[in-house]
């Protein structure tokens, strides 16, 4: 059962870690057309993608591996301050975004597998032992 819960666990957050990349470039490719390039402000945003999506990765593993809901919803916050604290006063268009992109990705992976493990448990009730 926890073998199972583990492997749920990862698989989402292997998910949100595929999708980082998705929006991230879905994103760049909205801000770029609306706002104009990112060099056009002496910005080079590639290495803080990068950085926030190695975060990301660094940050799955413990908060797949811990199955207690308050525990990973701390990581997912301090995640997201980890950010924060990076990125601002000198980036905070950027820190915004990839704040809430990281935490936001990695909730939805706490949520699912939380809901989709509850499915993976036998109900008492349902077990006839005769």
């Amino acid at each position: 059962m926890i073998r199972r819960r583990l492997l749920l666990n990862f698989a989402l957050h292997a998910l949100a870690c595929v999708l980082f990349v998705l929006l991230n470039d879905y994103a760049v490719s909205y801000y770029k057309q609306h706002f104009g390039g990112f060099t056009a402000r002496g910005v080079a945003a590639g290495m803080v993608a990068w950085g926030a999506w190695y975060l990301l990765m660094i940050f799955s593993v413990p908060i797949a591996l811990f199955l207690r809901l308050r525990v990973r919803l701390l990581l997912t916050l301090a995640q997201a301050l980890l950010i924060l604290y990076w990125l601002l006063p000198e980036h905070p268009v950027r820190a915004l975004f990839y704040s809430s992109l990281n935490a936001g990705l990695t909730l939805l992976a706490v949520l699912l597998s939380e809901g989709m493990g509850r499915r993976l448990k036998p109900a008492a009730s349902s077990q006839v032992n005769a």
